[in-house]
Parts: C-alpha cells; structure tokens; sequence
C-alpha cells in the first residue's frame, strides 16, 4: 500500500491531558471566514492540552471544530496562511463554477486530502460528544448529527456551512440541508436541553451587535418558493440569533457562561480572505481563549 502524500508535513493529533467534568459545553458559532477567530481560541485550549466533554457548533464554528477534536495544533493557521486567499476556497467566480461561493469540494475534500491532512485515528478516539446542526429545508428546524455522523466526506458539516442563496442545497440521509447557522444560530438552547450546566460560548462577533432583518425577501422567495418553512426561517433568523445571544449574556451574568469573542472592531466578513487580517483575527482568538482559561482553572481544574 503506497502512503498518501501530502504538500505539508502531517501534524499528528495530540491525546489531550485534562477531559473537563461533564456539564461542561463549548458552544460555537458560525461566520464564514470569521470563525478562523474560534480556531485560534481552539490553539489555546491545544496549548494547555484541554478538551470538552461536549461541543456544539454549527457551520464555521463546527468545520474548524474537527482539527481541535483531532489534536492537530497549528492545522487550522496553515490553511490560513496557504488556502484561504486562494480563489479556489472563496470567490464569486465560485459561483459559476461551483454554485457556492466557498467551494466546499476544495475546502472539505483537496485541503485534506492532498494539502493538510486531518488525524482521523484521534478524532475518533477523543471521548467527546460532538453535534453540528443544519437545517432542514423542508421543515425550517435543526437536524443534529452526532461525532461518528460527521466522517471523511464531511457531508453534514458541508450541509452546516451552506449559505442559503451563495450556496446549493445538500441531500444527505435523505434531508434537503443548509446552513444550520439560519435555525440555531448560536446553540446554547440545545447545550441546555442536553443538560449541560456550564457553558463557554465563541462568538464571532464584537460585544454590542445584535442581527437585522434579512434584506432581500423577495429574491429569498423567488429561489426558494418550494420551500415556504425554509424561506420563513430566513426571515426569523435575526430573531433567532438575537434571542440566543441574549441568553448568553445573562447566563454569563448568572456566572453559568464566559463568553469569548472578539474585542477589537472586525476586519473581516463572513467571505473575507485576506490572510493578514485572518490571522491577526486567529491570533486575537488565541489570546482571548488563552484568558478564559485562567476561569476555567480555577472553577475545574483539571480532572483527569
């Protein structure tokens, strides 16, 4: 059997030294390109060999979730400093190639394929719980998948990160399937639901915001009028996401969270590429989550 060759040098996952008590989520959400903030918060909890016994993310947040599960350190910078800019990973001209202006194909498939591989073996073997969530176009709700669910060929994270309208549906296990950033934004209520008690969400946007209405109503119907519960939920989302947001600021209050997420004003949207203000944001992610790790310490130590 010849061995896979890859352009950069395979990092091999760490076996993480410290499983949090369970109770204990980390919640992500989503953002396109800014959610490169949550993989540099993911280098800091790498950097002191912490792991969750439950994460939950959508879209983004649950794509660069997977190099944190495997233990790669530093996986998700290099795809920064050598993919991103690369048209091939988000463009317009996407959008005539490949009916998405992020090409999931490259970004899911090349990357770590040929380029950046991804330890599967200790993905596998971590003993965490992980859900990503994508809607589901014929009913506008969350469909969750489970760790073993997610697999080499990333069809339910592929389903998470597609953008309505800047991207084409996803059919897996026989659900039509996009952005499951529109129905849970932020997935604290499932955290909850599943009986977590303590919660560190990353945000990926600056303390303050809260989400508008969706602009263009008649486009989003003229292209999805087979799908009235998905065209709805499009329209509720700012709702949605500024009802969740709020609900993690008062558990942060109540001392039942810590927030993490930006503090400097943002350089980047959602289709942002450009690496140097990406990896000032990553590198901003790694010292903000290298913060809360102090609160962490202190409130769990470290049980294993």
């Amino acid at each position: 059997m010849i061995a896979q060759k890859y352009t950069h040098k395979p990092i091999k996952g760490i076996k993480y030294k410290y499983m949090l008590p369970e109770g204990v989520s980390l919640v992500l959400e989503g953002g396109g390109t800014r959610g490169f903030y949550t993989a540099g918060v993911f280098e800091a909890f790498m950097d002191e060999g912490i792991m969750f016994p439950y994460i939950i993310g959508v879209s983004a947040g649950a794509a660069n979730a997977i190099s944190y599960i495997s233990g790669q350190p530093m996986r998700n910078r290099q795809v920064v400093e050598n993919y991103v800019a690369d048209p091939r990973y988000v463009s317009k001209r996407n959008l005539i190639f490949h009916r998405s202006m992020f090409n999931m194909d490259f970004i899911f498939r090349t990357i770590p394929q040929k380029h950046i591989a991804i330890d599967w073996e200790m993905f596998d073997s971590c003993d965490t719980r992980f859900l990503t969530g994508a809607m589901d176009c014929e009913t506008g709700k969350t469909v969750w998948f489970e760790k073993d669910e997610v697999g080499s060929g990333f069809e339910a994270v592929i389903a998470s990160c597609s953008v309505p309208v800047i991207s084409p549906m996803v059919r897996y296990k026989g659900l039509t399937l996009l952005d499951g950033g529109v129905t849970s934004p932020i997935p604290i209520d499932r955290s909850i639901a599943d009986g977590n008690t303590f919660h560190v969400i990353v945000l990926t946007r600056t303390a303050g915001y809260r989400k508008s209405e969706f602009r263009y109503k008649k486009l989003l119907k003229f292209i999805y009028g087979k799908y009235p519960c998905l065209v709805e939920a499009v329209l509720r989302r700012h709702e949605v996401y500024n009802r969740q947001l709020e609900l993690c600021e008062e558990l942060e209050k109540e001392g039942k969270a810590i927030i993490i997420r930006p503090q400097e004003p943002l350089q980047v949207e959602r289709t942002g590429s450009d690496t140097k203000k990406l990896l000032a944001l990553y590198d901003e992610g790694h010292r903000e989550g290298a913060k809360s790790l102090g609160i962490l310490k202190e409130s769990y130590g470290s049980n294993r």
